[in-house]
């Protein structure tokens, strides 16, 4: 074997490298889907450039068909698992008609000519043109993430590498099985196709970590048993939305808490104490609009922000509430019984920090259930509360909270 196939080993040496370390992520994740779809789309790498330079005669109908359709499932599963980890739709009936047809035009040109330099620009142009379907589809992952930026750019470094520098140094020269290693496309795709695995492995690497760190911060930030946030998150994200608010605007707390919650925990297990919390935690999350910050705040305990509300709309709400939980079944109770709940309601004023309308919330809480609980308390609207809106015009315009005036600002 000459110095440079044996050079050429590096490509799969490093393909393989970056197979194992998907691997990984998907051994130790399984719900990483993306990153298992990467790891079969190096392997097919190793798989395709083997067969081609190592393996097979190149002069083979073999050789034009397996490494062909090695290297176009690769590149699938490359799209696919970027597609999957950007929440994208995976373009399989193209991706699958254009690899289909690489597999069927090597053949057809081996067949007819067994030029090698033919076979090579009409190939790299097929899988460049499938990468770039695949780029296309995912346009717009930069504005998102800088793992997003990394991973058009090494796919764009691949296409550049099939269409342009793949015809810039076959296109006019006589290629043979005999000549290839010694020929300027092998010397000039070993060097850019190493760099180009380095790329796109390590793109789809910070893509991987970084989903590990988002499914991590979710955890930490919502509740196992509920999905609700948790006191933590919850008081930042009511923080970040008193910061930006504009006091002319109403907002509301409400704090519910489970009525009884201890005996249904000492007379029927924690088993059923989760069960229920689960169940409420969903009603709740079904319950409210989407604009609505919902979080468990105790063991038995909640607190809703609602943006754009006021005291009566929030007393209205909470009726509701009230009312609906006659009808939500619990199968962890017996058959017949119902958990009830107490409802405390402050609103915040133009300067009122969330500290003091949730210590208000909590006097309204602890008024609620000393009268007998399954009711609801409202503390007095503050003399500068802010206008409601209604919830059809606040849901679509506070997607986002942007500040008006901070020196208002709660």
């Amino acid at each position: 074997m000459s110095q440079a196939a044996i050079i050429g080993l590096s490509i799969p040496a490093i393909a393989g490298c970056m197979s194992a370390i998907f691997l990984s992520f998907w051994y130790y994740n399984r719900k990483d889907q993306a990153a298992l779809s990467f790891a079969a789309a190096f392997l097919m790498c190793v798989i395709g450039f083997t067969l081609n330079h190592y393996v097979l005669e190149k002069g083979s109908l073999a050789n034009a068909a397996l490494n062909n359709g090695a290297y176009a499932i690769g590149i699938t599963l490359l799209v696919h698992g970027a597609c999957l980890a950007f929440q994208r739709r995976t373009p399989w009936a193209t991706m699958g008609a254009l690899g289909v047809s690489s597999v069927v035009c090597a053949l057809a040109i081996q067949q007819m000519s067994g030029d090698l330099g033919l076979r090579i620009l009409v190939l790299n142009m097929i899988h460049g043109s499938m990468l770039t379907i695949g780029t296309l589809r995912l346009w717009g992952i930069s504005r998102h993430s800088w793992s997003g930026t990394a991973v058009l750019s090494a796919y764009s470094l691949c296409i550049v590498n099939f269409t342009v520098i793949s015809t810039a140094t076959v296109y006019g020269r006589l290629i043979t099985a005999d000549t290839f290693f010694a020929s300027a496309y092998w010397l000039t795709m070993t060097m850019l196709s190493t760099l180009s695995v380095i790329a796109v492995g390590g793109a789809l690497i910070s893509v991987c970590v970084m989903q590990r760190l988002r499914a991590v911060r979710d955890d930490a930030d919502h509740d196992f048993l509920t999905g609700l946030k948790t006191r933590r998150a919850f008081e930042d994200s009511v923080e970040r939305f008193c910061d930006g608010r504009n006091g002319d605007t109403a907002a509301t707390l409400i704090l519910v808490d489970l009525d009884h919650f201890k005996r249904i925990n000492d007379r029927l297990g924690h088993t059923a104490g989760d069960e229920v919390i689960r169940s409420f935690g969903n009603f709740l999350t079904r319950q409210t609009r989407r604009a609505d910050i919902a979080g468990r705040v105790g063991g038995e305990e909640f607190c809703l922000l609602l943006p754009g509300t006021g005291t009566s709309g929030a007393r209205r709400l909470a009726a509701r509430l009230r009312n609906a939980l006659t009808t939500l079944e619990v199968s962890a109770l017996p058959e017949g019984e119902k958990i009830t709940a107490s409802f405390g309601i402050a609103e915040f004023g133009r300067v009122t920090s969330f500290s003091e309308v949730y210590s208000t919330a909590d006097c309204a809480l602890y008024a609620a259930k000393a009268r007998g609980r399954d009711r609801i308390v409202c503390a007095e609207p503050p003399a500068d509360a802010g206008t409601p809106l209604s919830r059809q015009r606040f849901a679509s315009t506070d997607a986002e909270v942007t500040p008006l005036n901070k020196h208002n600002a709660a």
